[in-house]
């Protein structure tokens, strides 16, 4: 942050090596944050050169998706809207992307289909025909793709935590812990999952890419909802730790714990139920003799 183009080098250098694609998010999304739109987007086009050239050269536009998305949160975050409003934000642009891109070839998909179902026995264990392992291609498909979007998302709101606390680090030391800890989404946000999976079951097998980007809100919020009782109730932070390494080693069956915890947290508001009860006022007279 010492000087634009500081920012700039590193955010273009860290682009052209896609494993570290998200701290060039990151960065630009710290600049937009901090220096405002005008900043953001002079760094933002020149960290997309990378970009560009992956897209255009080598047919892969997740970097440059990702720094457009990185700058698209960041002015929510910039407009104080809060984390809620960027994660269905974020959800909403990353659902259109797992509808309009297709991320693996149609030979590399095939590819992968088939490893699932021939050399994994799905189709020899539940005796499937022709047409139902068509059907289940066809499913796998789309599912796969909301997969690899949701791992984006995931990736995406990452950079935008490392910014925050990036910020808050240089600029506001807590505010992110404050911010992250607070996390809740709206009530409303909790009935979108369920009925999206309803209409996805009664046939709507094209928005299937679309629930596991929708889980994606709730993971976060559940993870916030589990920092936040941590710290209100000033547990040990090794405990916190074990919770990562399980979710680590049980990613599916912690994640469905995660999501339910946040779709309920929604609701109940489970932080303001554990809160310690605010002081009593003092009374008249008190420290009198």
């Amino acid at each position: 942050m010492k000087s634009r183009g500081r920012a700039i080098g590193s955010a273009v250098a860290t682009a052209f090596v896609p494993v570290l694609s998200l701290v060039s998010c990151a960065i630009v999304a710290l600049v937009w944050l901090r220096m405002g739109r005008n900043e953001g987007i002079k760094v933002l086009l020149a960290a997309a050169i990378p970009g560009l050239y992956y897209w255009l050269g080598l047919g892969s536009p997740d970097v440059l998706l990702a720094l457009i998305g990185a700058a698209v949160l960041a002015e929510v975050l910039h407009s104080q809207q809060g984390w809620s409003r960027m994660l269905l934000i974020g959800a909403f642009l990353a659902s259109l992307v797992a509808l309009s891109v297709q991320w693996l070839s149609p030979d590399m998909l095939r590819e992968v289909i088939n490893l699932l179902l021939d050399q994994g026995g799905l189709a020899q264990q539940y005796n499937l025909s022709a047409s139902d392992q068509e059907q289940l291609r066809l499913m796998f498909g789309l599912l796969l793709n909301g997969v690899i979007t949701g791992v984006q998302l995931i990736m995406l709101i990452v950079s935008m935590a490392l910014a925050r606390w990036w910020q808050g680090l240089l600029y506001n030391p807590g505010g992110f812990q404050q911010e992250f800890h607070a996390l809740r989404l709206p009530a409303w946000s909790g009935l979108v999952l369920p009925l999206v999976m309803v209409v996805v079951a009664s046939g709507q097998s094209w928005l299937m890419p679309v629930i596991p980007v929708l889980v994606v809100p709730h993971l976060i919020a559940g993870l916030a909802l589990i920092h936040g009782i941590f710290g209100i109730k000033q547990y040990n932070s090794f405990w916190l730790g074990l919770l990562y390494v399980t979710l680590l080693f049980a990613l599916p069956y912690m994640s469905v714990l995660l999501v339910l915890i946040a779709l309920a947290d929604s609701l109940m508001n489970f932080r303001h139920r554990l809160a310690p009860p605010p002081p009593p006022p003092p009374r008249d007279g008190d420290g009198e003799s």
